[in-house]
C-alpha cells in the first residue's frame, strides 16, 4: 500500500488542530492520497481571550470555547517593526516539525498560519533553511502578502496554491500574496474568512495540481478567472 503524501497544515489565530482537522474535512475526503497533519501553534493564548475576540464564524465559536486555543505570533517580540521576530519562534517550531516527521509533500497555512508558511516558504528559497529533503508546494487559505520593503520585490520560485474569498476581509492581501509567487494557482470561491467548500471544477484544478511533477509545474503560467 502507497505511503499518503503529508501536508503540514497550520491553523488561524486562536484556533486549534481539532477544530483545524474538521474544517480541512472536504479535502481529507476528496484526496485520498494526502495526509493532512494538523499542528497546534506553540503559543497557547490565556483563557481570558474570549472565543469572541478571535477570528472564527459565530457557528464554530461553541466547538473550541471550552479548549486550549492557540497562536503563532508572539507580538510581544514585536522590535522596530520588525513582523519576522514576531513568528521566529513558530517558523522554528514548524521547522523542526517538518525535519522529525518528514518528509512532507507540502505546507499549508490559514489565515494567520499562512503568515508563518509564507515566510518559511521565503526561506526555502533563499536557501536559508534546508529541510534535508524538498517541499513541493505550498497552499495558502485567507493568506496575506509580504508587506517588509525588502521582499516587495520578492517573487517566490516554489508551486503554490491560493484559496481567496470574495467575501473575505483579506481578499486584496490574498491577491497581493499571489502575486508574489512564480506562476501559482489561483482559485476564487464566494465565501468569506475560512477553508472554503470547493465545488467539483475547483477539485479538479487541485488534483490536477497535485498529480503534475515541481518541475512541470513551474513551466506553465495560471492565470486566475475572476
Amino acid at each position: 500500500m502507497q505511503n499518503k503524501k503529508k501536508i503540514l497544515c497550520l491553523h488561524g489565530n486562536g484556533a486549534n488542530k481539532e477544530f483545524h482537522t474538521y474544517q480541512l474535512r472536504q479535502f481529507s475526503k476528496e484526496f485520498n492520497d494526502l495526509e493532512f497533519v494538523t499542528l497546534d501553534g506553540p503559543i497557547p493564548i490565556s483563557r481570558n481571550v474570549h472565543v469572541s475576540q478571535v477570528v472564527i464564524p459565530p457557528n464554530f465559536a461553541k466547538m473550541i470555547e471550552n479548549k486550549p486555543l492557540y497562536t503563532w505570533g508572539n507580538f510581544l517580540k514585536l522590535d522596530n517593526n520588525n513582523i519576522d521576530a514576531i513568528f521566529q519562534e513558530s517558523i522554528d517550531y514548524v521547522i523542526k516539525v517538518l525535519k522529525e516527521q518528514g518528509p512532507f509533500y507540502g505546507v499549508l497555512g490559514f489565515s494567520q498560519g499562512s503568515a508563518v508558511a509564507v515566510r518559511l516558504a521565503t526561506l526555502l528559497v533563499e536557501k536559508k533553511v534546508d529541510l534535508g529533503y524538498e517541499l513541493q508546494c505550498f497552499i495558502f487559505s485567507s493568506g496575506s502578502m509580504m508587506t517588509l520593503s525588502e521582499r516587495r520585490l520578492f517573487f517566490c520560485k516554489m508551486p503554490s496554491i491560493h484559496l481567496i474569498g470574495i467575501n473575505d476581509f483579506l481578499y486584496d492581501r490574498s491577491l497581493g500574496l499571489s502575486s508574489q509567487f512564480l506562476n501559482p494557482l489561483v482559485i476564487i470561491h464566494d465565501q468569506g474568512h475560512k477553508i472554503p467548500f470547493l465545488n467539483r471544477q475547483q477539485i479538479q484544478l487541485l488534483k490536477q495540481f497535485f498529480n503534475k511533477e515541481k518541475d512541470i509545474w513551474q513551466q506553465q503560467i495560471h492565470v486566475p478567472k475572476l
